[in-house]
């Protein structure tokens, strides 16, 4: 069975999430107290592995427990829809024929901890069609009528046929009128009692007629009888819940015999388990490891020898075994693992490429004891115990670092390929910007107070969608990574500007920008220069256009200390056709071109300067104070700079020459560092 969707309902703060789709990895996204962990373990208890059941004391949404709680009519809480796959609908089509043709079933529990099982085809009742019985006895009581005995065996014959005639007018009695079902059973035990009668070959010729016409009858009321069995067969073929929401650090320094002793009395506790999942992967046996260190004075000095050989063996193979496992998964250092045996304690040390010194384990980064531990419990229990079995996560990789949750959510995406994955995050890091469709927002309802999932429509909750956005924007982050050439301009009005004009130059005859040169706003003077850092920590051969004012060439002189200083900063000042030395990259426009834009995103305003505004060098600070003297508001330049990149791209030959000239020198600027760097 496949997972298909999921369903929970009056738990703890959940009222009901609705059905919420699933793919072989999903991801619940939401704040703190959301009621993303109430979401999961409620889902947990449809069939958890640790046994837990329903207490719907404990919950049962307080708020209405008083009002709506019923021992009697219990609520239900969860339900998850599963597809079947073509061998288990064929095992449900041996069941019962009826079931031949299902293809999804949606199993529910409540609070009485009862399972409702239905299937899709609905294959109908337990029950029979009333009517369709009733229609056949009578049928088959005119032919029986009509029976006679076989020569000799008329006095024996007499009584039979009363009595079968009797008991089949007793069983159209007993029919229930339309609208109500007949009993399956009462149809299999007349078919069976009547087979009984067969005792003699007579028997079997005078009887064949009625049994002949009851066998569809019958065979129809065994199938129906057995749908209980197949919705008993899907509760025991669901996939287990395994819920996670502790993840016990494994000790450096395992005590072998009190291990062995928690390993009986608690198996199912959280460091108890981390430590027998490292015995397992690792294919070592406590308890051989125990008796090999066995102080045995009645052994030979050879069998002694013989067995602390075999127990050095076996540690040390374990733990060059781990050591390549693990540096599959943990890639910021590459660690070596040691396995000890010191008497009866069994040691973890640890060194890595780094720092060749032997480190226990618990003297280790928390993120890296994290995923130590994390990781041997998912390599050993989802291949081996929990195979057909979906893990419910709650906040994995908490403690770790951005790019080791990145990790973590690789390490969970292999998971699901054989067992589905469904985790909860309110961390950026955890959420694969290349798969949003599998993020299933989670939020609070502030008028009700009760959890609330999204699936297509993102909710408006700030706080909700702050690790989406981030993630998003770490993702957009990323890709600037991508292209190897890049130049870098103060903002996204510099960007629209700067690609317009470039894709105005070889229209009108000069020479633009070298194929691979990416434009990337930086957002403002000052956020020029992380970029740049990020960038040539990226090996990015990037290159920055920056204004010609004051503060532009305070931060270029910054910047070039980053990019270095063979011409990796220009300043639009150098460039402009009027020589205005503080010029931005509006400035490369004469003032009639770019003051005919403004009109268009400003009509009707006054646009005329005073004597200190035509003062003013840079046409943008001009039409700021003009603005401001004005009371016309806020001065946006975005508005110009769509209306003047959007009138190149649609007829470049109106672009005055001086700019394109201006430009053009930019251009053959920038080529440079594709040139320097090729």
């Amino acid at each position: 069975m496949k997972l298909e969707a999921f369903r929970v309902q009056n738990y703890k703060r959940v009222a009901d999430t609705g059905w919420v789709s699933c793919s072989d990895l999903t991801v619940l996204v939401g704040k703190n107290e959301a009621g993303k962990s109430a979401i999961l373990r409620g889902l947990s208890k449809l069939n958890p592995s640790d046994g837990e059941k329903y207490d719907g004391l404990r919950e049962f949404p307080r708020r209405r427990y008083t009002d709506e709680f019923d021992a009697d009519d219990p609520a239900e809480v969860a339900s998850a829809r599963f597809s079947l796959t073509d061998d288990e609908r064929a095992e449900l089509a041996e069941i019962s024929p009826l079931m031949a043709a299902a293809n999804t079933v949606v199993i529910t529990r409540n609070y009485g901890n009862t399972f409702a099982v239905g299937f899709d085809p609905h294959p109908g009742s337990e029950r029979m069609s009333a009517s369709a019985v009733k229609k056949a006895v009578t049928a088959a009581l005119d032919t029986f009528a009509e029976s006679v005995a076989p020569d000799g065996h008329g006095e024996e014959f007499g009584p039979l046929k009363s009595e079968l005639t009797e008991q089949l007018t007793g069983l159209a009695n007993a029919l229930p009128s339309p609208p109500n079902r007949a009993s399956a059973e009462s149809v299999e035990a007349f078919y069976a009692a009547t087979a009984a009668k067969v005792t003699e070959e007579w028997h079997r010729t005078t009887l064949a007629g009625l049994l002949d016409a009851f066998r569809p009858l019958r065979d129809e009321a065994r199938s129906r009888a057995a749908l209980g069995k197949a919705r008993a067969w899907a509760v025991d073929n669901m996939p287990q819940f395994i819920y996670f929401d502790r993840y016990d650090v494994l000790d450096s320094a395992v005590h072998i015999p009190t291990f062995m002793n928690q390993l009986r009395d608690n198996p199912h506790a959280p460091r108890v388990r981390t430590t027998r999942a490292l015995f397992r992967h690792v294919n070592l046996d406590p308890q051989q490891l125990h008796e090999l260190n066995g102080d045995d004075t009645q052994i030979s000095q050879e069998d002694m020898r013989r067995r602390v050989d075999e127990r050095a063996i076996l540690t040390s193979s374990a733990g060059q075994a781990m050591t390549d496992k693990f540096s599959k998964w943990w890639l910021q250092r590459r660690h070596t693992f040691r396995y000890d045996l010191d008497g009866n304690f069994f040691r973890v040390w640890v060194s890595d490429d780094l720092d060749p010194s032997e480190i226990e384990l618990d003297q280790r980064s928390q993120g890296m004891q994290y995923f130590f531990s994390f990781f041997l419990i998912f390599l050993v229990e989802a291949v081996d115990t929990h195979r057909n079995s979906i893990l419910l996560l709650d906040e994995p990789g908490n403690s770790l670092h951005g790019t080791a949750q990145a990790k973590i959510v690789e390490f969970l995406r292999s998971i699901s390929d054989d067992n589905q994955v469904i985790y909860t995050t309110h961390s950026p890091f955890m959420i694969d910007g290349d798969h949003l469709e599998e993020i299933r927002p989670v939020w609070e309802d502030r008028e009700t107070g009760s959890t609330k999932v999204s699936e297509d429509v993102w909710p408006k909750d700030k706080d909700a969608l702050f690790p989406l956005q981030a993630a998003l924007g770490y993702q957009l982050a990323q890709s600037l990574f991508i292209s190897r050439y890049q130049v870098l301009v103060e903002g996204i009005t510099d960007m629209w500007i700067v690609k317009a004009l470039d894709a105005a130059l070889p229209v009108t005859g000069r020479a633009g920008l070298r194929d691979g040169i990416i434009i990337t706003p930086g957002g403002g003077a000052g956020r020029v220069l992380p970029l740049a850092s990020m960038l040539v920590g990226h090996e990015v051969q990037a290159a920055a256009l920056l204004d010609g004012d004051e503060p532009g060439r305070k931060e270029g002189r910054k910047v070039e200390r980053v990019l270095g200083y063979d011409n990796r900063v220009l300043f639009v000042g150098d460039f402009t056709p009027d020589g205005n030395t503080t010029g931005e990259i509006e400035d490369l426009f004469p003032d009639d071109y770019f003051m005919a834009a403004v009109k268009e995103a400003y009509p009707g305003k006054d646009l005329r300067f005073n004597a200190d505004e035509k003062a003013v060098p840079n046409i943008v600070d001009r039409l700021e104070a003009l603005f401001e003297r004005k009371d016309h508001g806020s001065f946006e330049k975005w508005k110009v700079a769509r209306i003047l990149a959007d009138g190149i791209m649609a007829d470049p030959s109106n672009v005055p020459g001086e700019t394109l000239d201006a430009f053009a020198k930019i251009a053959v600027e920038l080529n440079k560092l594709v040139e320097v760097s090729s």
